[in-house]
């Protein structure tokens, strides 16, 4: 099974765009990355959310996928919602008994990113980085913008360090 790991903007919620939406567990997506979860996310897939927050970047909640709906195909379902989700070609709904929103967020951190193996930010590629004046967020920021498929061993690493964090 695959997982993805995706990055929002929390500011985007501050000014009025809440999506993903934490409290209705609902996520939406188009173009590029609408394509993604439509390709490699299926019932029982993990998504995890990461953001930046106060110059580090942090896991803050992760669902397990209970529904896929699609414009074109899940319409009135889509329209039915009451959330910010619902103009995007995908819409995903987590499951209220697997998913968790993190009361304490994870650091996403040149740490965390090299046991993420899918992602190739190992010492050498910070490194690289770093010596071309950019700073550990940027790095981790070029490595996560796109939504990227991990892989289940992966999601059991953050599933397990996000135990106990809300």
């Amino acid at each position: 099974m695959e997982h993805i790991l995706i990055t929002y903007s929390a500011e985007c919620a501050e000014e009025g765009h809440v999506d993903p939406n934490f409290t209705q567990l609902v996520y939406g997506n188009s173009r590029k990355n609408g394509d993604i979860i439509k390709e490699h996310i299926i019932p029982g897939s993990y998504i995890f959310f990461n953001a930046n927050i106060e110059q580090k970047r942090f896991i803050t909640a992760y669902f397990e996928v209970e529904k896929i709906l699609i414009k074109g195909q899940h319409d009135s379902e889509i329209n039915a919602l009451k959330c910010d989700a619902k103009v995007d070609e995908v819409v995903v709904i987590g499951d209220r008994n697997h998913s968790k929103i993190l009361t304490a967020p994870l650091l996403l951190d040149r740490a965390l990113m090299g046991k993420l193996t899918t992602y190739g930010a190992d010492d050498a590629y910070f490194n690289r980085k770093l010596a071309a004046g950019c700073s550990e967020l940027e790095a981790i920021k070029d490595k996560t913008l796109n939504p990227r498929v991990i892989t289940e061993q992966e999601k059991e690493l953050l599933i397990n360090l996000c135990m106990n964090r809300g």
